[in-house]
């Protein structure tokens, strides 16, 4: 913790650009996911029905108490980093580098979750302006699931270029700067 603190005195702090309706807004869209909005539907339907109700409840709760803990933690130690930083300084350099490398992963995996869900919606606005059916030729994965078959089996498909494109817009809107993007 001295060491922590001794680099925060010598460092320069951020400019403040946002404001606390927007940081508000990036916590509960980081929190909540869009995970929630892409297969909540599909479990409620297929597997749970109106219990699916109590899982979002539980969930809300290990949030909430997810949100308070990482408050305390920037109280104690103002710094950027996030949990990578609140890690090293608990519990040191090797399951810090877990820790960070995790959260890689989680976004990694996070982002390529949600832009596929993003582009089925794009093809099907596609599919609904147009005649052309454009759903079999630039969405389907390499790899896809046979639900009545039970097994994989490959689609003939490379790539999926809504998604690509999705992931590209939005790291250009990252690129050009927060500052720009949240006012």
């Amino acid at each position: 913790m001295k060491q922590l603190q001794e680099e925060l005195d010598t460092k320069q702090g951020f400019k403040r650009t946002l404001n606390s309706v927007q940081l508000l807004a990036i916590n509960l869209g980081a929190t909540i996911g869009a995970g929630i909005f892409v297969f909540s539907g599909q479990a409620a339907a297929k597997y749970s029905g109106p219990s699916v109700i109590i899982s979002f409840v539980i969930a809300g709760v290990v949030a909430l108490l997810s949100s308070l803990s990482y408050s305390e933690l920037v109280a104690m130690m103002p710094s950027s980093g996030s949990v990578y930083t609140y890690t090293y300084t608990a519990l040191g350099e090797y399951l810090a580098w877990f820790i960070g490398w995790n959260s890689g992963l989680l976004y990694l995996f996070g982002t390529s979750i949600v832009t596929v869900a993003w582009s089925q919606h794009v093809v099907l606005l596609i599919d609904i302006l147009s005649d052309y059916n454009v759903t079999s030729m630039i969405v389907q994965a390499p790899i896809a699931w046979n639900e009545d078959a039970e097994r994989f089996f490959v689609t003939g498909q490379a790539i999926n270029v809504p998604a690509i494109a999705i992931t590209i817009a939005i790291t250009s809107l990252l690129i050009i700067g927060i500052r720009q993007t949240a006012t």
